[in-house]
């Protein structure tokens, strides 16, 4: 072999060995790019998950309601505008709301909007289909006085909420439910009377409503969740402490 054919050998070596050496460089480099990459995603996805579970732990904690604001609640006839939609319902001293609402706002975030602070008792659907012609409005605020509802003792048991999501709308409700035998008990009454004076059963459930405080919501339809049939296994989020 002349010098010349060994010369050009040599130096295809020395550029092959020189392309090995770019290309475990670029795979060493790339490599490097890639594990920066999942380690700062990774992270990310640590601080969101800390985010979450923050959020759902300052949302979690309870309540506080001060045990005067819970007796000295009245029975009212509501007014035929009333935004509830009720025909009877009881009403909470006013100081009961406001910390509420302000608690609940600095929770959740979101744009809402507050109903007139009342649980109603007997909607005005169900008086007009089920109630009219047996009882009148005065007669069935005087039932609900004989059955207790104002000196009842007005147990919170955790602030709950529904919330509906569909296409383009999303629909949410926030409630105080409340531990109320004497509630269930009156419907229970009223029920009774009804098949006594030959009604349709069907006409008036006295399940279908359950003892709650519409404390906000997201669009102002306050009437469109009633009746309201709670489930506390499923729509509490966070428990009510009394002081």
């Amino acid at each position: 072999m002349t010098p010349a054919c060994v010369l050009r050998s040599t130096r295809h070596g020395d550029h092959r060995r020189g392309g090995h050496h770019a290309r475990g460089f670029l795979t060493a480099l790339l490599m490097k790019t890639l594990l920066k990459v999942m380690i700062a995603l990774v992270a990310v996805a640590v601080l969101a998950l800390v985010f979450v579970r923050s959020a759902q732990s300052t949302r979690a904690q309870p309540f506080t309601i001060a045990r005067q604001h819970l007796a000295g609640w009245t029975l009212t006839l509501a007014p035929d505008a009333d935004p509830l939609g009720s025909s009877l319902s009881i009403t909470p001293k006013a100081e009961l709301m406001p910390p509420l609402a302000r608690d609940l706002f600095a929770r959740m975030g979101e744009s809402l909007h507050y109903p007139p602070p009342a649980m109603p008792v007997v909607l005005r659907s169900e008086f007009q289909r089920a109630i009219a012609g047996v009882l009148t409005p005065e007669a069935l605020l005087d039932a609900a006085r004989e059955a207790g509802l104002e000196s009842a003792t007005f147990r919170p048991r955790c602030m709950a909420r529904h919330r509906i999501s569909a296409p383009g709308v999303v629909r949410g409700v926030y409630f105080l439910l409340f531990d109320l035998p004497p509630f269930t008990q009156f419907r229970e009454q009223v029920a009774q009377r009804l098949r006594a004076a030959g009604r349709d059963e069907s006409l008036f459930d006295p399940m279908a409503l359950s003892p709650v405080l519409i404390a906000a919501d997201l669009d102002g339809s306050f009437s469109g969740w009633l009746p309201l049939r709670a489930d506390p296994e499923v729509d509490c989020f966070a428990p009510v402490v009394v002081e």
